[in-house]
């Protein structure tokens, strides 16, 4: 009779919690059992592993064999689980040392020749906080992006490399230098001639602030998200490892600064928030730290577009499923772009509009008012002159490198000061750290009870201001940045 136990982690959400994978041969006839699973992806591992041990050489016991996952109150559902499965019934058949999984994690999926195969969700396990440092044996082809996060990382090739242990060799972090290389190298179109959706754009780049526009086609709205997604400051390391392992979950290579996602207005809800049978994480957690662009916002379904609404607030989501239920991150920044109307010429001097009064409320009624609340820069679109779409783009690229600078300092400036982006402002600190006189505060009360603003609509104001302030270097929030703030908010009808 003999006992191994093997340590492994099965992700919950974006972390992971440690598992122990037990494996007990015992006296009987030769057949397997396996204890505490109850995942189809794991009760196929056994006739993986069987295989995979063969054909490295190894021999596979002849006696009862059962293997446990513990504790059971952890949902293991991954094929990450195939190493440790076979790492435990090697130990405990006394073909490799027991020494080879003390303080030691094993991770990957076994192909039937006992290749170490590449696998997905395994940063997650890399990214988790261990009370002691521990020693993470993976596939060859993950180690060095899991060396990022680890220091102790060893990448297996094939099965039989646990032989000797003693040619291991520690893995190196990838280096990411060249992707920011080829971001910074990137060449985009900018707006020409728009001088208020350079000021919307580079407002919500500093803040992070959610942004509606309105414009007929060819107005350049799809030039100005991609312009916000330039202004945007770098991503802090923390941040990056987040989105890093959020992409790594969904299976997808991650970006090479902060992430912009353009889901078309086809998508479902579970594609947008999350769901599927095992709860993976949708757009909008994919966008996690980066933009979220919504294009012709009220082609969206309503249901869609009314399950943005808690995220917005919350900045995660919980996705619940009848076996599985995750909170996955969701600080996104929403860029939404409309036509004015069906067809896209309302209120337009380009031409008439041939949109019939039911087709117009129609259009309108995808957009309700608690979504629109949420959001804090309204801006109408106008098309470009033709003489400033002719202008050398060069001028345009100078103005995106000034823009960034500021955008870069006034967002430095907000999180010395708060630790926070604007936007994300707690509404009990707003007043303290607007620092409004008692003349801009009583301006401020009487102004929002005339134009009927609500309190979330109120504090949304406030942000922006603040924002606006930053920019200027201003300490202090005046009438006039809150002047600014209220007009971003008189478009769209709002006011």
């Amino acid at each position: 009779m003999s006992l191994a136990r093997v340590a492994t982690r099965c992700r919950q959400g974006i972390s992971a919690s440690k598992v122990w994978v037990e494996a007990h041969l015992s006296p009987g006839l030769p057949t397997i059992a396996l204890v505490g699973m109850s995942a189809t992806v794991v009760k196929d591992a056994k006739e993986r592993v069987r295989s995979a041990i063969i054909s490295s050489g190894y021999r596979w016991p002849d006696a009862r064999l059962t293997i446990s996952f513990s504790p059971a109150g952890v949902h293991q559902a991954a094929a990450s689980l195939d190493l440790p499965i076979a790492v435990a019934i090697l130990i405990a058949s006394r073909q490799i040392p027991k020494s080879l999984a003390d303080e030691t994690e094993f991770y990957g999926e076994l192909s039937l020749d006992g290749r170490v195969l590449a696998t997905g969700g395994l940063l997650a396990a890399g990214a988790s906080r261990r009370d002691s440092p521990a020693t993470l044996i993976t596939p060859s082809e993950n180690a060095a992006v899991i060396a990022s996060l680890c220091h102790n990382v060893y990448g297996l090739t094939n099965l039989g490399e646990l032989r000797s242990p003693q040619s291991w060799r520690r893995s190196h972090a990838v280096d990411t230098k060249h992707l920011r290389e080829t971001k910074n190298a990137e060449v985009i179109q900018l707006p020409a001639g728009q001088d208020g959706l350079w000021r919307a754009s580079e407002l919500a780049a500093t803040g992070g602030h959610h942004m509606l526009m309105s414009g007929e086609p060819g107005a350049g709205k799809t030039m100005a998200a991609t312009l916000i997604k330039q202004l945007l400051p770098d991503l802090p390391q923390r941040d990056a490892l987040e989105t890093q392992v959020i992409f790594d979950i969904a299976n997808q290579a991650p970006p090479a600064g902060r992430s912009f996602r353009s889901p078309h207005h086809s998508i479902s809800i579970a594609g947008l928030v999350g769901g599927t049978r095992q709860a993976t994480p949708g757009e909008i957690s994919l966008a996690n730290h980066g933009v979220l662009f919504l294009d012709e916002l009220p082609e969206f379904s309503l249901a869609t577009i009314e399950a943005l609404r808690q995220p917005l607030e919350a900045g995660e989501i919980q996705i619940s499923r009848s076996e599985h239920s995750h909170k996955y991150p969701a600080k996104f920044q929403l860029i939404a772009a409309m036509n004015p109307c069906p067809c896209g010429y309302r209120d337009t001097t380009t031409k008439q509009c041939r949109c019939s009064i039911s087709a117009l409320n129609r259009y309108n009624q995808k957009l309700s008012g608690p979504l629109l609340d949420r959001i804090d820069l309204f801006i109408s679109v106008n098309r470009s002159k033709l003489s400033d779409v002719m202008s050398p783009q060069e001028k345009l690229h100078n103005r995106l490198q000034v823009t960034k600078y500021r955008v870069a300092k006034a967002h430095e400036l907000a999180l010395t000061r708060q630790g926070v982006e604007n936007s994300r402002i707690k509404s009990g600190d707003l007043l303290t750290l607007c620092a409004l006189s008692s003349t801009t505060k009583r301006w401020l009360e009487k102004t929002g009870e005339r134009l009927k603003l609500s309190g979330r609509g109120l504090h949304r104001c406030l942000r922006v201001a603040r924002t606006i302030a930053d920019l200027s270097e201003q300490p202090e929030v005046t009438q006039h940045e809150l002047r600014e703030a209220l007009v971003y908010r008189a478009h769209m009808g709002q006011i």
